[in-house]
């Protein structure tokens, strides 16, 4: 664990030793969790194009804030590694938040210094460039490297610090934090039918002044409704339904679900294939 500045190295090394004893991953934020803020970095490696939680909904996200220069942050990549391996599939995505400590001279702030070290240690999964820390500020973070585990609907479950190794009891706990998401039902779920429904999850309303609408990947757009709504008119309180289309059966699913934990209802983009 690396705190946010360094007086001396002797300090950091320091700090380094004492890692072990203070590692230990924090506990959720409560039951209902916060909100996760929005990634808004532009500069991305191991991606076609910056990512989005919004576009990430259905998929747990495990963010990773570490600096290439961090030996506890280095040290803790290969059990990330893993965690790709076995979950990427199952639907996790990990990202990490690449967070300079020092100044630009120092090398930390170069993409291609970046991406040799994503290279040097395996890394596959995509990394954001947070020069200029948006991130890490936007999350409260304080030390590298720092984690964030995000559910299915964007709620923060997790969050903790602290180098740890494959297969120890840290590696274990975040293991079973993981399995815990993926294994919990997301927002909205689309049925194929026919007719094509959408299913919210317990606990969870579609929004019916915002019709649901399914973009295909050749350009169709479907859209959701339902004569069924609550007296407010503000929610469908039967599963909203489209015709399905001929053609492209995959694409797009842009809902906004209004769920109990939360005081405002939230847009959920989702890639779908049926």
């Amino acid at each position: 664990m690396r705190p946010v500045s360094r007086a001396l190295a002797v300090v950091a090394g320091l700090v380094a030793v004492s890692a072990a004893a203070i590692r230990r991953p924090a506990l959720a934020p409560g039951p209902g969790g916060t909100p996760a803020p929005e990634l808004t970095n532009t500069s991305w490696l191991n991606s076609a194009k910056p990512l989005r939680l919004a576009e990430l909904r259905g998929r747990a996200v495990l963010l990773n804030f570490w600096v290439f220069t961090c030996g506890n942050c280095t040290r803790t990549v290969p059990s990330l590694v893993a965690y790709d391996r076995l979950y990427r599939a199952h639907g996790l995505t990990i990202i990490g938040i690449h967070t300079p400590e020092f100044p630009p001279y120092a090398g930390e702030h170069d993409k291609g210094n970046l991406a040799r070290a994503l290279d040097r240690q395996g890394i596959t999964y995509p990394n954001a460039q947070d020069n200029d820390r948006r991130t890490w500020d936007a999350y409260g973070i304080r030390y590298w490297p720092s984690f964030v585990l995000i559910d299915k609907g964007g709620t923060i479950r997790y969050t903790g610090y602290g180098e740890f190794h494959l297969n120890d009891g840290d590696f274990r706990e975040w293991d079973r934090r993981i399995t815990q998401l993926l294994a919990e039902p997301p927002l909205v779920a689309l049925d194929a039918g026919p007719p094509l429904r959408l299913l919210a999850a317990p606990g969870v309303r579609i929004n019916a002044r915002l019709k649901p609408a399914l973009e295909l990947d050749d350009g169709t757009v479907v859209r959701f409704d339902s004569p069924r709504v609550t007296a407010d008119s503000a929610y469908f309180a039967a599963a909203p339904t489209a015709a399905p289309p001929g053609g492209a059966r995959r694409g797009t699913l842009r809902v906004s679900v209004c769920s109990s934990r939360e005081s405002i209802c939230r847009l959920v983009e989702m890639a779908v294939v049926w």
